[in-house]
């Protein structure tokens, strides 16, 4: 069958045969026979208005000679250096090919710098946008906590007015009810001691005692004064009682509330922690990609020149933010710590200095402006062989507060 399906390609000539049309002629087995010519060089395959076509070797090479202008041209060299004739018009062929050449070259090059450019831009375009939907999506969260802290905020402080409400009318009864009381006893005991009185001066009208009836009168008032005294200071101490509670009471809804704000105010603040740390890792990233897109428009515009490494010969060295400079300075100090916190500033310097290829001059520098900035996060210690000098005094030793 092998010998059947190469003449049947062979009988093709110069139009090949389609393997569509060997697999309906010969069944789906016949790829594992057209494999076998091709690993013995018998048949070639190519694509063919986009579908797959055999030829027999003389036949293909005639195939390409005729559609690929490539293969002509270098037949006609071929054929004009067999014939002797080879300088001036070889030369200029050799030429015209080698100037085709590099312009495909440089088309491709090309094409695939524009490629890279388009991919660039359109993933930078992506993350802004993504940028964008979180910030938007981080707002929104923001703006339904605070309402949801608010509507919180709002219901405690009315349940805490009602409770003073209910409070301050509980003792209000309750006072008012001691004084209607008292009243009460107080109206008892003067009816009661003016029936006595009355009685005993009418026991003793007839007899000649009114010395000792009106001191017997003077005794009982005083001691009627007396009890008002003792009623009025119950009263007094009940009331300076029912205040204290009532301080107390808002004393603790007070610090209640002052908590409440407190955990409110914390958790705002986390939150805008949060954005920023999102915010500037976005940030980092779009910049890393702007660097990307800077370093393939000098490749692009041929002004950089690479050394073996693939790295750029430029004096001038990264530009360092602070930003940048902090989050690594804290991970090395972080790294270096000891049990008591202090870490000599030199050995953060060589490993920063070693990363960015920057001088100890400027290492101190973004030190002076971190700890400028963060006063609050970081400090410095007196000693050590070179660190930032105070007031006269070398300080090269840094821990995080």
């Amino acid at each position: 069958m092998t010998s059947e399906v190469y003449r049947r390609i062979e009988a093709a000539g110069i139009y090949g045969v389609r393997r569509t049309e060997l697999r309906k002629e010969f069944g789906e087995d016949v790829d594992k026979h057209v494999e076998e010519l091709i690993s013995s060089g018998l048949i070639f395959s190519d694509k063919k208005s986009g579908a797959i076509t055999y030829w027999t070797r003389d036949n293909y090479i005639k195939y390409v000679v005729d559609n690929d202008p490539k293969f002509k041209l270098i037949q006609v060299m071929i054929n004009s250096m067999s014939n002797g004739n080879r300088d001036e018009e070889c030369k200029g062929m050799h030429d015209a090919l080698e100037e085709r050449m590099v312009n495909t070259m440089h088309n491709t090059i090309d094409e695939r710098i524009r490629d890279l450019n388009r991919y660039v831009d359109e993933h930078i375009s992506l993350i802004k946008n993504d940028y964008s939907n979180i910030n938007n999506h981080i707002m929104q969260e923001i703006a339904s906590i605070k309402e949801e802290l608010n509507n919180k905020l709002s219901l405690l402080n009315t349940i805490i007015e009602e409770r003073v409400s209910s409070a301050n009318n509980d003792l209000n009864l309750r006072l008012e009810s001691v004084k209607n009381e008292f009243n009460t006893s107080t109206s008892r005991l003067e009816e009661k001691i003016n029936s006595i009185i009355t009685d005993v001066e009418r026991r003793i009208s007839s007899m000649d005692v009114t010395h000792e009836i009106q001191d017997i009168r003077s005794v009982m008032n005083e001691n009627i004064s007396s009890i008002r005294e003792e009623m009025d200071k119950m009263l007094n101490n009940i009331h300076l009682e029912i205040e204290s509670r009532i301080s107390a009471l808002k004393d603790d809804l007070s610090s209640r509330i002052i908590r409440i704000d407190e955990s409110i105010h914390d958790e705002l603040t986390r939150i805008k922690v949060e954005i920023g740390e999102r915010i500037s890792s976005l940030s980092d990233e779009i910049k890393a990609i702007g660097s990307m897109l800077e370093e393939v428009k000098v490749v692009t515009n041929g002004n950089g020149h690479t050394n073996g490494n693939g790295k750029t010969n430029n004096n001038a060295r990264e530009h360092i933010t602070l930003e940048q400079f902090r989050i690594d300075f804290d991970r090395m100090l972080a790294e270096a710590s000891s049990s008591i916190g202090w870490v000599e500033l030199v050995s953060i310097r060589e490993r920063m200095c070693r990363k960015y290829d920057i001088t100890a001059h400027e290492f101190y520098s973004l030190v002076a402006q971190l700890l400028e900035r963060f006063s609050n996060r970081y400090e410095l210690s007196s000693g050590g062989q070179e660190g930032i000098v105070i007031r006269g005094l070398v300080h090269g030793f840094v821990r995080r507060i």
